[in-house]
């Protein structure tokens, strides 16, 4: 028997949530802005009941908010398993202001939700709302929004993709522009992920409509 939800299953404050599913577990991470401790994770059975976890960012080494602007800090984690591991990343956006993204990228990993959880890899500064995809031939990519600096140019400039080699712990190859943004409109190219099930791929992105192979 489905269990019965009542809506809000979180009641509070909890933005930008990035939901997980491992075998019969749910769980969910989400952002706390420039107030500490930067990702909350929970976990459920049934969609309907949540578990507070422990939070996976608990050192200043994983997280430095000191100085970061209202409303800055962590924007929107990304929650991911494979292999038996769970990968969280996650932006620390220092300042933004006009055409101007002051924010870095990091990834941390863990063999069990409840941690504990790895030092930081740091990835980049080109942009916000990153994720990971685990491609089914074991390589992974970084996914994120591209910032565009240039004041006469569409502030989002779209969705960049780059291959992370887990054991260098680094991003390698070049950088590819999966998507750009239009130049008549502003879009937010803001989180930009891509699943898989089976041989199903596809690549959310807000303001535009799933963009789907099969």
């Amino acid at each position: 028997m489905m269990a019965e939800l009542t809506n809000p299953v979180l009641k509070g404050f909890h933005p930008d949530p990035s939901f997980l599913c491992v075998g019969q577990d749910w769980y969910l991470a989400t952002s706390t802005f420039e107030w500490w401790p930067g990702v909350r994770l929970f976990h459920s059975s049934d969609l309907a009941h949540w578990e507070r976890l422990p939070s996976p960012l608990t050192r200043k080494s994983q997280l430095d908010l000191t100085g970061v602007a209202d409303s800055g800090g962590v924007w929107a984690p990304h929650l991911s398993w494979c292999d038996g591991k769970f990968y969280l990343i996650y932006s620390n956006v220092h300042n933004f202001g006009g055409t101007f993204y002051d924010v870095d990228n990091y990834l941390v990993t863990a063999s069990d939700i409840r941690g504990p959880w790895s030092e930081p890899v740091f990835l980049n500064s080109s942009g916000f709302d990153p994720s990971l995809f685990h491609a089914p031939d074991g390589r992974k990519y970084l996914l994120n929004m591209a910032a565009e600096y240039r004041t006469w140019k569409v502030r989002f400039a779209g969705i960049m993709m780059q291959e992370y080699s887990e054991a260098e712990g680094k991003l390698i190859g070049e950088p590819r522009m999966l998507w750009r943004a239009a130049p008549a409109a502003r879009p937010r190219a803001r989180r930009s992920t891509i699943r898989t099930a089976g041989i199903t791929f596809s690549v959310p992105r807000a303001a535009l409509a799933c963009a789907t192979a099969r």
